[in-house]
């Protein structure tokens, strides 16, 4: 039976939530499937168990941030979408590992991350993107530029002298 949504697999869900290192190996299973919904599901179960264990989903994060599958690097930045939202500071470790990466998959969904995280704390975002362009590689000039999509209508002169600075 193919998992499509998280209502699919209310146990793991529990799990995920009380103790996410049970989970993980799970999860993994999913975050590594060629079903996209599965891949989704993987990503919104680690949604679902930072609200309750960010500091744990985080922690695993940073581990399948260096996988060599895209698709569970992916997940390990899409996973962190309530902390981005939350507590921006704690995604960073995951987002900084993955800023370079090479595939648009990833590079989009750490994009998305800084993007929402914008929403509610724009001096962080403004920062992180700001200290990213000195490294001057274009996969993260690419992520700064659409992370900053909307910040550029609220901070217009900002926003063009970071991304003017990466260039």
């Amino acid at each position: 039976m193919a998992i499509t949504k998280v209502s699919d697999v209310p146990e793991l869900l529990a799990q995920a939530r009380q103790n996410p290192q049970k989970s993980f190996p799970a999860i993994l299973k999913l975050a590594t499937s060629e079903d996209p919904y599965e891949r989704e599901v993987a990503a919104t179960l680690l949604v679902e168990a930072s609200k309750k264990k960010p500091a744990e989903i985080v922690a695993e994060m940073i581990r399948w941030a260096e996988n060599s599958n895209p698709n569970v690097r992916r997940t390990a930045s899409e996973g962190l979408r309530d902390v981005g939202r939350k507590q921006p500071e704690l995604a960073l470790p995951v987002i900084a590992k993955l800023k370079a990466d090479r595939i648009l998959y990833v590079k989009k969904s750490v994009a998305n991350v800084l993007r929402n995280a914008g929403n509610y704390h724009p001096e962080f975002v403004l920062k992180v993107c700001a200290d990213w362009t000195k490294g001057k590689n274009s996969d993260t000039a690419w992520i700064i530029k659409d992370a900053l999509r909307k910040l550029k209508t609220k901070r217009p002169k900002e926003v063009a002298k970071i991304i003017a600075s990466g260039k």
